[in-house]
């Protein structure tokens, strides 16, 4: 009974994250940040990549497609005798940008965490809420990526802070 309690353990701890203690580093160059973090987000594994990334002062989105729902009538009417039969058909289409955006003004601090072979980058709210996870397998580049949005959080405005 013991050695499948310690065979427990020892596989759920194999499954956790371990946090990377990381202060980010002053960057200067706002063109240097926004393009790490587009190389980053667009490097990521194909299941957490968007097919598109925004980067403007405000804010960070992306494009995940569009997502549809319809709707077909139809109606089978026999002509006389005969095997052949006559249909009509109506469809209704709507489609919908899926999109989601991340205003810097409302990022606090990311974490960086090491799983298996991956570093997970993890975007916060205010609210200490985990917005976003991104992923790469390069410490360099996992480091570059929080330096830059820290720069882009930095520099952004807050229109809700007292005047």
């Amino acid at each position: 009974m013991k050695k499948w309690f310690l065979l427990l353990v020892l596989s759920l701890v194999g499954c956790a994250a371990t946090q990377i203690p990381y202060s980010p580093q002053k960057m200067t160059n706002r063109d240097s940040a926004v393009q790490i973090i587009e190389q980053v987000v667009m490097e990521q594994p194909l299941k957490h990549r968007p097919e598109n990334v925004f980067i403007t002062d405000e804010y960070l989105a992306f494009g995940n497609g569009i997502s549809g729902k319809g709707v077909t009538l139809s109606n089978e009417q026999p002509l006389g005798n005969a095997a052949s039969t006559t249909s009509l058909s109506t469809s209704k289409f709507e489609a919908k940008n899926i999109t989601s955006r991340f205003y810097f003004n409302s990022l606090i601090d990311s974490e960086l965490f090491k799983k298996r072979d991956w570093y997970v980058i993890q975007l916060k709210n205010e609210e200490n809420q985990v917005v976003k996870r991104f992923y790469t397998r390069n410490l360099n580049k996992a480091e570059g990526f929080i330096d830059s949005i820290n720069f882009m959080v930095n520099r952004s405005s807050n229109p809700f802070s007292e005047k």
